[in-house]
């Protein structure tokens, strides 16, 4: 594995506690939601995939369609995204960078993977994030020095802090000409994703 292989970090080990059910299984485009997610980041120019599940794992993992992907579970998912980072970039850990994608975010598509991929062997920033028309969301980029730096604080929210909050010179902010895409955190969300002419 080079210093330049980009590898896909999809997150998908939370626990769905305000959706009430897993969000991951949620019906979308004919499959699951994170199913689409994962066609997705497949789908892409990224080097490898991970898929890291977590709560509800036996049955998130047994309606997982993965492809390329390898799937990965994380016992400590209550402690955060920090966590699924820290068990996702352990699967591949000579990575130059990883990507992460939210798995409960659809919008972040194929084409806007790629244009990440893009930015990573043309540029190899030391991060990077994306910056709607109404702020900042995944994906998010992280070089290998970057990932060691939000691993090496063992805060639950160093990633939020370090990409975004208080945000370093060397972030990269990547201008994108779309709204900020859909967490679907609840029911609610859901169906707003829906209404926006996603069919379930």
């Amino acid at each position: 594995m080079s210093a330049k292989t980009l590898v896909g970090i999809v997150l998908a080990a939370g626990k769905s506690a305000r959706m009430g059910s897993p969000k991951q299984l949620l019906p979308f485009r004919g499959t699951t939601l994170l199913n689409y997610v994962v066609r997705q980041v497949e789908n892409s120019q990224l080097d490898a995939v991970v898929v890291v599940t977590g709560a509800h794992g036996a049955a998130v993992e047994s309606q997982l369609q993965a492809g390329r992907a390898i799937v990965v579970r994380n016992p400590d998912y209550r402690r955060g995204n920090v966590s699924s980072l820290s068990v996702g970039a352990g699967a591949m850990p000579d990575a130059g960078a990883v990507l992460l994608v939210n798995g409960d975010m659809p919008e972040v598509d194929t084409e806007l993977i790629d244009r990440f991929v893009g930015i990573w062997h043309e540029e190899q920033p030391w991060a990077a994030v994306g910056e709607y028309r109404d702020g900042v969301a995944h994906p998010f980029l992280l070089s290998a020095a970057a990932r060691d730096a939000v691993l090496g604080t063992q805060e639950p929210k160093a990633l939020w802090r370090l990409l975004v909050a208080e945000p370093a010179e060397v972030v990269r902010r990547v201008p994108i000409d779309r709204p900020r895409p859909t967490d679907v955190n609840t029911a609610e969300d859901y169906e707003a994703l829906l209404g926006e002419g996603w069919p379930a």
